[in-house]
């Protein structure tokens, strides 16, 4: 009897203290690769919704612009318009009929969009403002006394695309650079086309991360508007 219940013991052995050390580690490691592989799934989720949503509010407002360029026709009448006289360059707006002036189109381009409709009541002005790296609109309304007024739910510029959207580059490329329309250019053949204006956009997603991700836009409306 003696001799089983010895047998009994020693047979009976426990985990040795190295045993659970290199248990421990092993465990430690494992949890560890488990962790760094969920935190990375966990951001590669979040930077794919921000991708999607800066995506939907790209597409939301290249839809609502074309619709607006569609619409309406280039008014030129807003844009500041260089005047040679001598060995000066002066500037003057080509018209009064516009609530407000505009830069220049140099060489064709202009932060600036200016689109009246084709009855003439109802002008919408696109800007882009480099600094805030966002793009900007405001409309107006023709009074009965043939000045202008801010349009329902307009009292200034507002932004035009979502808040997940940083605008890194934007221009508006505008042809012909003068109006065609207009009696002083009927004779400049290379004038003699119709409006159509082209967005340049370069974006990225605003809440941006060391893996900020950017796309480039590139888009030509030509406006179904063809006298005025």
């Amino acid at each position: 009897m003696n001799n089983v219940s010895q047998n009994s013991k020693r047979t009976r052995k426990g985990f040795t203290l190295i045993e659970l050390l290199v248990s421990m580690v092993l465990l430690v490691l494992i949890m560890g690769i488990v962790g760094t592989s969920f935190t990375s799934i966990v951001r590669a989720q979040k930077d794919t919704n921000e991708i999607r949503k800066m995506y939907a509010d790209v597409l939301g407002f290249v839809e609502m612009f074309s619709a607006e360029a569609r619409l309406g026709s280039i008014d030129y009448r807003c844009y500041v318009i260089p005047v040679s006289i001598g060995n000066a360059t002066n500037s003057r707006a080509n018209s009064n009929d516009c609530p407000q002036i505009l830069g220049p189109i140099v060489n064709g381009r202009s932060n600036y969009l200016a689109l009246t409709r084709q009855d003439g009541m109802e002008k919408t002005i696109f800007k882009y403002d480099p600094r805030a790296k966002k793009v900007l609109m405001i409309k107006f309304e023709k009074t009965e006394g043939g000045g202008w007024k801010y349009a329902s739910g307009y009292t200034d510029f507002r932004d035009a695309i979502g808040s997940a959207v940083s605008v890194e580059k934007l221009s508006f490329v505008i042809n012909p650079d003068v109006d065609p329309y207009a009696q002083a250019n009927y004779g400049i053949n290379a004038k003699q086309f119709q409006p159509e204006v082209t967005l340049y956009m370069t974006v990225k997603n605003a809440n941006s991360s060391k893996s900020a991700f950017s796309m480039d836009f590139q888009t030509t409306i030509s406006s179904r508007v063809y006298s005025r």
